[in-house]
């Protein structure tokens, strides 16, 4: 059995979630820079380093990616609602 395609899946799955964890910091923070830096080091070290190298803990993988893509379209609900609201005064 090749276990080298497992693998590759769980590094792109890590690849994504750094992606949308850069995505959201820089849509809360609009601070690009901090952002990357946060993101550059969450890729070189996940909460579970684990989860990435084993096959078995691809349940941790996509736990972080949906939880980071749910955490960026929240952001992107919040900056539509702000958009939408009407001053009061």
């Amino acid at each position: 059995m090749q276990s080298g395609w497992p693998h590759l899946v769980n590094v792109l799955i890590h690849a994504l979630t750094v992606l949308l964890l850069f995505a959201f910091l820089e849509r809360a923070t609009r601070r690009r820079w901090l952002s990357a830096f946060v993101a550059m080091l969450f890729s070189l070290h996940p909460l579970h380093v684990e989860s990435v190298a084993w096959i078995s803990e691809r349940k941790d993988v996509l736990c972080a990616c949906f939880w980071m893509l749910s955490l960026w379209m929240w952001t992107r609900g919040n900056r539509r609602l702000s958009l939408l609201a009407l001053p009061l005064a």
